[in-house]
C-alpha cells in the first residue's frame, strides 16, 4: 500500500462528496471553501483568495464573479486604498456557507470513529506529515539524519 496514494485517492473521494452534497445548493466546494475563507478574513484581496484555494487568479476571479452574481460577496475599493479591491461577503452569503458546512456535516470524524480511529489524533498526525511534507528540503536529505 502507498501512503501518498491512499491520501491522494482519499482527497479526491472526499472533494466527489463534497461537490455532490453542494451541487443543489448550487455551489461548487470551490465556491464553498472561498466563503468560508472570506468569512474568516473579511477584506482580502482576489489575489490573496485565489493563492489561498490554491487556483491561478484568473480561476480566482471566475469563482468571484460567481459568487458576485448570486450576491454572496461584495467586491469594492477601500477609501484611499486606489485600485486595490476587497471583497467581503455578505449575509446571504454567510447563510449559505453557514447552511453548507451543517450539509457537510463532521461525517469524516463519524467515519474515523467507526473504525477506532480518534478524529483529533489523526488530524494532528496528517497535519504533522503536511508540516513536513511543506518543509523545503534537497533532494536526499531527512529530517533526522543518521548518526
Amino acid at each position: 500500500m502507498d501512503l501518498a496514494h491512499e491520501l491522494h485517492d482519499l482527497v479526491r473521494t472526499l472533494d466527489k462528496w463534497a461537490e455532490k452534497i453542494l451541487r443543489p445548493e448550487g455551489l461548487t466546494y470551490n465556491q464553498y471553501v472561498a466563503l468560508v475563507i472570506l468569512s474568516q478574513h473579511p477584506g482580502i484581496t482576489g489575489r490573496l483568495l485565489a493563492k489561498s484555494l490554491g487556483v491561478t487568479e484568473a480561476a480566482g476571479s471566475g469563482i468571484v464573479k460567481v459568487l458576485l452574481t448570486k450576491d454572496f460577496v461584495t467586491n469594492h475599493a477601500a477609501i484611499g486604498s486606489g485600485n486595490r479591491r476587497e471583497l467581503h461577503i455578505t449575509p446571504a452569503g454567510q447563510e449559505k456557507t453557514d447552511r453548507c458546512g451543517h450539509l457537510l456535516g463532521h461525517s469524516l470524524d463519524d467515519n474515523a470513529r467507526a473504525i477506532g480511529l480518534d478524529p483529533s489524533g489523526l488530524a494532528a498526525t496528517v497535519r504533522s506529515l503536511h508540516d513536513e511534507v511543506r518543509t523545503v528540503r534537497h533532494p536526499g536529505e531527512h529530517a533526522d539524519p543518521a548518526p
